[in-house]
């Protein structure tokens, strides 16, 4: 048995139950994230004479196509495909007894995949 997953014998139906309120909120992190911009979209723009500095102009396209299309995407579908599994999981070893902590572990890591830090 996986010694981390097999920690939490016992424990197992708390667990789960605190797994799928995490996944839950890992949905709502992702809807949360969906909605931050940090280009011309995050607004308002003061106006100042001469019009817009150049550098300005293009610090914000920068991070429209960077951060805004990008990386916020990125985050988004990571927390939505990481908290979907989150709920899944607890789903379906919700009836199960304490025995299965190391199946539910397993069935989490393959469908996240590796979360080691390269």
């Amino acid at each position: 048995m996986d010694e981390g997953w097999g920690a939490i014998m016992g424990e197992l139906k708390a667990d789960l139950d605190r797994l799928e309120q995490l996944g839950a909120r890992l949905g709502s992190l992702a809807r949360e994230a969906a909605a931050l911009r940090t280009g011309p979209a995050a607004g308002p723009y003061s106006s100042v004479l001469g019009g817009m500095p150049t550098s300005v102009l293009e610090a914000s396209s920068i991070s429209g196509d960077l951060i805004d299309s990008a990386l916020i995407d990125a985050i988004v579908e990571r927390l939505s495909e990481t908290g979907e599994i989150m709920v899944d999981v607890a789903r379906q070893y919700r009836t199960t007894d304490d025995a299965s902590a190391a199946a539910v572990g397993a069935a989490f890591t393959d469908a996240t995949g590796d979360w080691t830090p390269q």
